[in-house]
C-alpha cells in the first residue's frame, strides 16, 4: 500500500485541489473538519492513481480502521476504489468506507461496487441544512418563538458581536472548555477538535466571532464557505442569556455570509439536546450519511 502522511495545515492547497473537484457538501470531506479532527481520528492521507485517499479511526473505544471516500476526477476514483478494495482483501481486513452521501453511493453503484458493501445510514451522522434566509430573517410561523428569543436578547442586553483576536481568544478558549464539559459525551475529543479549528482559524479561512451581553462571553462562533454552502464549524453559547444562541447565528451568518443560500449546522453526533435545538429551526433537508463496510466473499 502506499505511504500515508498526517494530515496537516500545510497541506492546505493540495486538499482544496481536490476537494474542489467533487462538490461534497457533506461536512467530513472539507479540510478544516480533517485538521480540526486529525489528531483524535489519527487522519492520514495518500495520493492513488492521483485521487487524494484519507485514512483514519473511529472515534471511542473500538477504533475501527475506515477510508473517506477518494476525492479526483470519476475515472481515477474507480481505480484507486479497486485498489484500497485489493489491498484489504488481500490481507482480509474489513474495509469500512465512512460518511458517504448519495452522490458517492450514486458514484459507486455506477462502478458496480455498491452491492458489494453492507450500508449503515446512521441518523446521527447526518448534517442539518437550512436555507441563509430563514436563519437570518427568522420568518414564518414556525420560527415565532426564534424571533421573540432574538427579539428579547437584543432589547435586554447591551450586546455586541466582535471578530475572534488574540486579545479576546484566551476568554473564548475557556468559555469554549466550559461549555464542551458541561455538554459533552465526548468533551475530550470535542475540545480537542474545536481548539484545532480556533487555533488555524486564519490559516483555514475561518470567519470567527464573539457575541457579548456587556461583557460578558456570551457565544462564539467560527464558519467558511464550502461549495457555496456556508458551514459553521463551531458555536456554542450561554442558554442561560436567553436568545444568545439565536443571535449568535443570525447576527454572525447576516454580517459574512449574505452570497451562501445554505448554512450547513453539521450534524448532532447523537447528543438529544443538541438535537432538539437544531430540529426547532426546522432544517430544510438532511445531508445523510452511510458506512459501508465490505462483504465477504
Amino acid at each position: 500500500m502506499h505511504e500515508f502522511k498526517p494530515v496537516t495545515i500545510s497541506d492546505l492547497e493540495l486538499f482544496k485541489q481536490h476537494i474542489q473537484m467533487n462538490p461534497f457538501y457533506n461536512s467530513e470531506y472539507n479540510f478544516t473538519t480533517m485538521v480540526a479532527w486529525q489528531v483524535v481520528m489519527q487522519l492520514e492521507y495518500t495520493i492513488i492513481e492521483d485521487c487524494l485517499c484519507v485514512r483514519g479511526v473511529t472515534i471511542g473505544s473500538d477504533k475501527k480502521e475506515f477510508f473517506y471516500f477518494p476525492l479526483g476526477k470519476k475515472a481515477n476514483i474507480e481505480k484507486a476504489l479497486h485498489i484500497i478494495i485489493k489491498d484489504f482483501t488481500d490481507k482480509k481486513k474489513p474495509l469500512i468506507l465512512m460518511s458517504l452521501s448519495q452522490p458517492m453511493m450514486d458514484m459507486l453503484e455506477e462502478f458496480g461496487l455498491l452491492d458489494k458493501f453492507q450500508k449503515e445510514t446512521r441518523r446521527d451522522f447526518a448534517d442539518y441544512v437550512y436555507t441563509l434566509e430563514k436563519l437570518t430573517t427568522l420568518a414564518g410561523k414556525k420560527l415565532h418563538g426564534k424571533r421573540n428569543h432574538y427579539n428579547y436578547f437584543i432589547n435586554n442586553y447591551d450586546y455586541s458581536m466582535v471578530p475572534i483576536t488574540p486579545e479576546n481568544e484566551p476568554d473564548c478558549r475557556l468559555k469554549i472548555k466550559s461549555l464542551i464539559i458541561e455538554r459533552s459525551l465526548n468533551p475530550e475529543e470535542e475540545l480537542n477538535a474545536t481548539m484545532m479549528a480556533l487555533y488555524y482559524r486564519d490559516e483555514l479561512g475561518l470567519k470567527g466571532c464573539c457575541l457579548y451581553a456587556g461583557k460578558e462571553l456570551v457565544g462564539i462562533i467560527l464558519g467558511e464557505c464550502h461549495h457555496g454552502m456556508t458551514v459553521v464549524q463551531i458555536a456554542k453559547s450561554d442558554v442561560s442569556f436567553r436568545g444568545a444562541s439565536v443571535a449568535l447565528f443570525k447576527l454572525f451568518l447576516s454580517e459574512h455570509f449574505q452570497k451562501c443560500e445554505y448554512v450547513n449546522l453539521m450534524e448532532d453526533m447523537g447528543l438529544e439536546g443538541l438535537r432538539q435545538a437544531k430540529l426547532s429551526y426546522n432544517p430544510d433537508f438532511f445531508i445523510e450519511k452511510s458506512i459501508l463496510t465490505w462483504k465477504e466473499e
